[in-house]
């Protein structure tokens, strides 16, 4: 047998993660630290690393003795890592040089993070708070929905962008902050200690004729106990037929994938995992989960990464019917690891296929029935624009371009911008209209107003271009209508 086929990858593929970089960075929990990473065998003759190293350390010295400005040995060995990654070319795998970096990464995939348990907006300017989360800190402190958020330990948050207040208000667990709020012309300070904040990922409705409709918004660590929770009470409220909403999830935990579409599916393949051209595993359903009722999932091309597996699996299986657009295509899982000297990387470590072993990665999942959500608009003008946006360049490169800053990043952020409206040349520069424009766009998206393509700005600027090219509008909702239509 292959040697790599006979490697323990259970433990492995516990722990990948697929999330997609369209919605920029959304989190995870595990680490690896002591637990190896699982190598397979290679053919190639290993260099002389002794000999190697000291030239790479050679060079690190010549670097810095003779380059023109003051430069760091700590800036240098990590470039020298990112050079390692930046080789692989691949967009999803990330050296994250601060442990700030990657604990926000981990905080989005798992729904967890530390803070006072408020959902807030921004309202005529002011932070409102739109509910304080059952059970947190907020709430058991006498916080209440409507408050107006004024200050964060002392610092005045007026005229403070969402992110922002945000930031001041998450941090480590057990650390006190002090939250000062107005209500009904009355100032109020709150002294509240942070604690971990589970956000739910699942919402759920009984809709008439008996359908029961499921949202998932993110596959984080517990979305799989969530499901399961509403769907046991949909069937106890009566539900005859599901629909299960994956649209705009930019994916999270494979664990979570393989265990919610078990849970619908008969026995057979949920996912194959292939590592350097050959399938390594395979998860597989026991099929104790068929309700054999009708089952429809709506997708869209924000619908990424660990909803593809989902989706390939029920399609390719017969479990549910397909409805939407087409998903985004990111088929590949990353693991992250520690390096020996603390540093973390998210690394791509295996594509994973459909059921039926169909490439999800770049092609992505069709649906059996494709319906645009649009209101009153030209199709035509739409497919047009759809395929202009096909064409756009790519914003994958790692790098947050500021003013006078080149790139691919720059070039695809300009045609983005220009296709929404803004006033922007698109040169590949950042020139003065250009930064114009990105403030303008983070202004509008409630994102601080800087003018630098940061990662959340280029995500959120993603966002909206698919929402405009595919004609989304608060009216009706179509593929909606058409899951209500197909189970009934």
């Amino acid at each position: 047998m292959n040697p790599k086929t006979t490697k323990l990858i259970a433990k492995t593929i516990a722990i990948l993660l697929v999330v997609a970089l369209v919605v920029t960075s959304f989190s995870f929990v595990f680490f690896w630290g002591a637990t190896p990473l699982v190598v397979y065998a290679s053919q190639e003759k290993e260099p002389d690393w002794n000999r190697e190293l000291m030239f790479i350390k050679e060079f690190i010295m010549e670097t810095k003795a003779g380059y023109k400005d003051d430069i760091s040995y700590e800036d240098l060995i990590n470039g020298a890592y990112e050079g390692i990654i930046d080789t692989l070319k691949d967009p999803y795998s990330v050296y994250y040089i601060s442990d700030s970096d990657s604990q926000q990464f981990v905080e989005s995939v798992s729904g967890e993070f530390y803070g006072v348990g408020v959902s807030l907006e921004l309202i005529d300017g002011l932070c409102k708070v739109v509910a304080p989360i059952s059970g947190g800190p907020a709430e058991k402190a006498g916080v209440l929905s409507g408050d107006a958020v004024t200050g964060v330990d002392g610092k005045d948050v007026s005229g403070m962008m969402l992110e922002e207040i945000v930031q001041l208000l998450r941090g480590e667990g057990g650390t006190k902050v002090t939250m000062t709020v107005t209500r009904g012309g009355k100032t109020l300070s709150f002294s509240l200690i942070r604690e971990k904040i589970k956000l739910a990922a699942v919402s759920y409705e009984l809709l008439p004729d008996n359908i029961g409709y499921i949202k998932i918004t993110q596959f984080d660590s517990d979305v799989h106990q969530e499901f399961r929770n509403a769907k046991l009470k949909l069937i106890a409220a009566g539900a005859k037929s599901f629909i299960v909403d994956v649209r705009n999830n930019p994916g999270g935990y494979v664990n979570a994938a393989v265990d919610i579409a078990e849970q619908l599916m008969p026995a057979g393949p949920i996912v194959h995992f292939q590592h350097q051209g050959e399938i390594v595993e395979t998860y597989s359903a026991d099929g104790k989960g068929d309700l054999g009722v009708p089952v429809v999932l709506l997708v869209n091309e924000g619908s990424a990464s660990a909803s593809e597996i989902l989706a390939a699996a029920w399609k390719d299986c017969g479990t549910a019917t397909l409805v939407g657009m087409n998903t985004y295509g990111k088929g590949v899982a990353q693991q992250m690891l520690s390096t020996a000297r603390g540093n973390k990387v998210k690394l791509s470590t295996f594509y994973f296929l459909s059921p039926g072993k169909n490439v999800i990665d770049v092609v992505g999942v069709a649906p059996h029935y494709t319906v645009r959500n649009y209101a009153s608009v030209d199709v035509d003008r739409l497919d047009r624009l759809y395929e202009e946006y096909k064409k756009f360049a790519p914003m994958k490169e790692k790098s947050k371009p500021g003013p006078g800053a080149t790139g691919l990043n720059v070039f695809g952020a300009q045609q983005r911008l220009s296709l929404l409206g803004y006033v922007t040349d698109i040169s590949g520069t950042m020139d003065a209209k250009t930064v114009s424009a990105v403030k303008r766009f983070q202004q509008e998206q409630g994102l601080f107003p800087y003018g630098v393509l940061d990662y959340s700005t280029m995500a959120a600027l993603d966002k909206a271009v698919l929402q405009y090219v595919s004609g989304a509008t608060e009216g009706k909702d179509l593929q909606l209508e058409k899951a209500i239509e197909i189970v009934n």
